[in-house]
């Protein structure tokens, strides 16, 4: 059965904590494919400063152009409203029946997850893969998912996995990683201040960036909605 890893956000800019979990990922649980799955309509975040998605877009197809099992599935501009997770998923158990789904995202969102539209439910469709971003992660890890999930049963962590939970035919997983402290908020603070990212985004999404340089400084320094 074909192993399919799906991650989201907002991209905005696509930088190397993108691209390294998912690296990270494939290779701790041998997928045979990551689709990056840029958000349309974030229904957590204003769309101030948001980058156009065809812009986000052209960045992570351009950070990713060397990893032959990464893809973009531009699914979310496709829908109309908010761009929820849980849609997002749903589409993907209609369309991909003969696969095995992995959600993966941060330890962050994880400690919000009972606040998305239909968050504790997003395990009923997937299996979850949490990414660490501190040391202490794995403990805050240990004390939501029962909190979240009552039914959980405890699995024997195992590789690269530090813990992990099973309900019903799905999992939920927390896999640490290299700790590298890059945000996307990082790189746009440091963009406006006119400092030098590189090495913080791939080369590649560096030039497109540098192209479309004054787009995006209007973008990051204008409230308005940027199109």
């Amino acid at each position: 059965m074909k192993r399919i890893g799906i991650l989201g956000g907002t991209f905005n800019p696509t930088h190397i904590m993108h691209i390294r979990p998912a690296v990270e990922v494939e290779e701790a649980f041998e997928l045979d494919r990551v689709d990056f799955v840029p958000c349309a309509t974030p229904p957590h975040k204003t769309k101030n400063g948001l980058l156009s998605f065809e812009l986000r877009n052209r960045m992570i197809r351009a950070a990713i152009n060397r990893y032959p099992n990464f893809t973009v599935n531009e699914l979310e501009a496709e829908r109309s409203g908010p761009s929820y997770t849980y849609d997002t998923l749903q589409h993907y158990k209609e369309t991909e029946e003969e696969c095995e789904l992995f959600f993966i995202m941060g330890s962050i969102d994880l400690a919000t997850l009972g606040d998305w539209h239909k968050g504790l439910e997003l395990i009923e469709l997937a299996n979850i893969i949490v990414l660490a971003r501190s040391d202490s992660d794995v403990e805050e890890f240990n004390r939501l998912c029962p909190q979240y999930w009552p039914n959980l049963e405890l699995l024997p962590a195992a590789g690269n996995v530090a813990a992990a939970y099973s309900l019903g035919t799905h999992s939920i997983y927390f896999l640490p990683q290299p700790r590298i402290d890059v945000s996307a908020t990082l790189i746009r603070e440091r963009w406006m201040q006119d400092r030098d990212i590189s090495y913080l985004v791939p080369d590649s999404v560096h030039k497109i960036m540098t192209d479309y340089a004054d787009v995006i400084t209007a973008c990051w320094s204008d409230e308005r909605k940027c199109n």
